[in-house]
């Protein structure tokens, strides 16, 4: 009898958990009940994938280093030809190159003049590189609290279903509370993809802004070495 009665029990818990395996969130249900706010979470969706997109196309071809650059510099300084070495920089669509040719037209000037130049070019570069970074940082502050308020919205509604109907159930309310929490999570997804596309391009950023000043630095030895 006691080995029935286990028998049982243990055909009960696995009937349980087969069925709650199988128990699932429709995700583009819920998506689509989510309400208007989900509207607004889409368009954020889309605008930082551009410019997730947009930023990684235009980071990836400025901010290449051409470390043989400096040789085919140094190659043509030794033979007097600064105009070949400008040409050669100028036809490059990289930041490291336009800085170094920025360089090579101030040639004459004092060493002072020609760093000058080079650093208030290489600030405009880097800050082409950061711009439209700050629309990425905006949808990671705003998407959070769009989804917030559109839960909060989704709430008030409940309740006031509730007190309209006078229906104090566990169902009506769990049931249409998960359905409007949706935009919270939808709006955390949003921000978090929206705010390690930021991060992770101000960091690419900086470390190609330090890599730029030891380019720098080795310009102007250069040209301390060449008495141009």
């Amino acid at each position: 009898m006691h080995l029935l009665i286990t028998i049982l029990q243990t055909d009960a818990v696995a009937t349980t958990a087969a069925n709650t395996e199988h128990i699932s969130a429709p995700i583009l249900e819920i998506m689509v009940k989510g309400g208007v706010t989900m509207i607004f979470l889409a368009i954020a969706l889309l605008a930082a994938i551009f410019f997730l997109i947009e930023r990684y196309m235009y980071i990836r071809g400025r901010a290449k280093m051409d470390f043989n650059l400096m040789n085919v510099v140094k190659d043509h300084l030794k033979e007097n030809r600064p105009d070949s070495a400008l040409a050669y920089c100028t036809n490059t669509p990289t930041a490291q190159a336009q800085v170094i040719a920025t360089g090579l037209r101030f040639l004459g000037s004092n060493m002072r003049e020609i760093e000058s130049a080079m650093e208030t070019r290489a600030n405009v570069e880097l800050s082409a590189m950061e711009s439209n970074l700050n629309m990425l940082s905006l949808i990671s502050r705003l998407a959070p609290m769009i989804g917030f308020v559109g839960t909060i919205w989704g709430v008030i509604n409940i309740f006031y279903a509730i007190s309209v109907d006078n229906n104090l159930s566990i169902g009506a309310i769990s049931g249409g509370l998960y359905l409007k929490m949706v935009t919270s999570f939808a709006g955390l997804l949003v921000g978090i993809i929206a705010f390690f596309g930021y991060q992770m391009y101000i960091r690419k950023i900086d470390r190609f802004a330090e890599r730029l000043q030891e380019q720098n630095l080795a310009f102007l030895e250069l040209l301390n070495k060449s008495n141009f």
